[in-house]
């Protein structure tokens, strides 16, 4: 009977990573929160700081709803999942999922059909996919603890 407290009490306990990899997360997601307010806003001092020019100021200025949508989903309901991971709630697992599917369809429609490439260059468009690939990793990492039980 010990063995099996043991071991229970051993899956549930919270890993060190698990801190790290919150924290990391809600950092990047709050820095996309303010480039979010910034950049809708038309913000010229923040387009300044971030040599953005009239072709950048096109792009957000009026800035289409069905984008907007998955966008607005992408950066607060990232900031929720990791927030969700450090009480070791499952609800990180699908904020995690909804966050990358909605970066999935925001990466999609702006690329596609925003030309996003074309005005924010490879470097830019380049550091958006890697956004994109690290929140599809942390949602895995989510439902990988979910399976340990490490998330109630």
């Amino acid at each position: 009977m010990e063995n099996n407290a043991t071991f229970a009490n051993h899956h549930t306990s919270t890993p060190g990573h698990l801190w790290v990899v919150a924290i990391f997360f809600i950092c990047l997601y709050a820095i996309g929160a303010y480039d979010y307010v910034m950049s809708l806003k038309v913000n010229a001092a923040y387009f300044s700081t971030q040599n953005y020019g009239e072709d950048h100021v096109a792009y957000f200025s009026d800035y289409p709803l069905i984008p907007l949508i998955f966008w607005t989903a992408t950066i607060f309901i990232g900031l929720v999942a990791p927030l969700l991971l450090l009480f070791r709630l499952r609800w990180a697992v699908t904020a995690a999922f909804i966050s990358g599917a909605s970066q999935l369809c925001l990466v999609i429609i702006t690329f596609g059909f925003m030309g996003r490439w074309d005005v924010f260059g490879p470097m830019l468009s380049l550091f958006d996919l890697l956004i994109l690939l690290l929140t599809l990793c942390f949602f895995l990492y989510c439902r990988a603890l979910s399976n340990r039980g490490v998330l109630r």
